[in-house]
């Protein structure tokens, strides 16, 4: 299981850690730096911690197993690293220096224990695998790991008890969500804790200390992952909310395709631009212009539009139950279907037919004039209503009453 959860989080926590540094590259902030280096220890000790690169270290630096103390001293500098960044997060300047020297001293008492403790404990064998559960019975090796957890435990404990009363207050949604996703993490990481504890006890009450061993991976990987995300999500959370706008504005740009080529079509004039299938780079102007085009096409079939078509279309969306908004688009539609016959045929409408709406500006609210007209083009291209409207039915056949929008 190590081979594959470790390495994916190292790369998992590079990734961030590159995803941060990215943000801050216009400047940035001392807490958003010690995020770079919260992730970056985290990266390095899943790294470490992958059994192909915990062989490489023994043979390399001839001292077996280091790598298991370099991962727990990376873990342990991580914590502590989260650990001063909330404190500055929520504490005033003074206050949060003392605290932050009070912890840089536990830290680094702890860490000089944990390497005196780790040699003191005797000669061990390579085992990238199970190297807790196997040497957990000799005394010293049982004290190393609890300073360990004690002190990346009382990390997490402090993780928890900061980040989710914080999010409450924080203003920032995607920083609210980051800081919970964190405290999430930071319980899961908990439960490694808890295992590895049993684990210790057991060994010295002569039970088998292998028992929870499974539970400890998975707990610790899945923990990480949590903090991982966390920690990034204020800098790519935003980017992803701007993601789901783009692909939803290319949608309507490619909804809007049914009711433009029939308007193009009839009217080259229209486009202001040669067309583009699918406009990546240039898609907010293209979509702006697309509705521009929309209304001059529109309002050029104006002594086309079948006041008929849509008298019919609205009977036959009220008997179907179709909502306000689904009702004025097929009428729409149906007007404008009816035009565009009625264009090809050279067959003028009254006079007196209603104007259609003028053209938006740049300061209107383009979303909702693009919703509207994906809704009339819809209507355009697929409703049974639209269709029946235009041909003259006052009626809709029995297996289109459930598809009329």
């Amino acid at each position: 299981m190590n081979e594959v959860l470790y390495p994916v989080l190292a790369v998992t926590a590079w990734g961030g850690c590159a995803v941060k540094l990215y943000a801050l590259r216009r400047g940035g902030s001392p807490a958003g730096y010690a995020v770079c280096v919260a992730l970056a220890l985290l990266g390095t000790t899943f790294t470490v911690s992958t059994p192909a690169v915990w062989g490489w270290l023994d043979r390399v630096t001839g001292v077996p197993n280091l790598a298991a103390l370099w991962a727990h001293l990376s873990v342990v500098g991580f914590s502590g690293t989260v650990q001063l960044l909330l404190l500055w997060w929520v504490n005033p300047a003074g206050e949060a220096g003392r605290r932050a020297r009070a912890r840089l001293a536990f830290l680094a008492t702890a860490a000089v224990a944990m390497v005196v403790l780790f040699l003191a404990s005797g000669p061990t064998e390579p085992r990238a695998g199970e190297f807790v559960a196997t040497y957990v019975s000799r005394p010293m090796f049982a004290a190393y790991i609890l300073v360990y957890l004690v002190a990346f435990g009382l990390g997490l404990i402090d993780v928890v008890r900061l980040c989710w009363p914080y999010a409450t207050v924080s203003g920032r949604s995607w920083l609210r969500r980051g800081l919970r996703t964190t405290a999430v993490g930071a319980m899961v990481g908990l439960v490694y804790c808890a295992v590895r504890i049993s684990s210790v006890i057991g060994a010295q009450v002569g039970a088998d200390p292998r028992r929870w061993e499974p539970i400890a991976p998975v707990a610790s990987s899945s923990g990480a992952f949590l903090v991982i995300l966390g920690l990034t999500m204020p800098a790519w959370g935003p980017r992803l909310l701007q993601l789901r706008g783009w692909l939803r504005r290319r949608q309507q740009y490619r909804q809007l395709q049914p009711l433009w080529v029939d308007l193009h079509r009839l009217m080259p004039e229209i486009a202001l631009e040669p067309p583009v299938a699918a406009p990546l780079g240039t898609l907010d102007r293209r979509l702006y212009r697309r509705v521009i085009e929309l209304y001059d096409g529109w309002l050029a079939l104006r002594p086309y539009l079948d006041e008929a078509a849509g008298d019919r279309a609205r009977r036959l969306g009220t008997q179907v139950g179709l909502r306000e908004e689904e009702l004025a688009a097929v009428v729409d539609a149906a007007r404008l279907r009816g035009a565009v016959r009625a264009y090809t045929r050279g067959v003028r409408g009254p006079d007196e037919t209603e104007a259609p709406p003028d053209r938006p500006d740049e300061a209107a609210d383009l979303a909702g004039e693009v919703a509207r007209l994906v809704q009339v083009s819809r209507a355009y291209a697929f409703s049974p209503v639209v269709a029946a409207a235009v041909a003259g039915r006052e009626v809709l056949f029995p297996d289109q009453t459930e598809v009329a929008m």
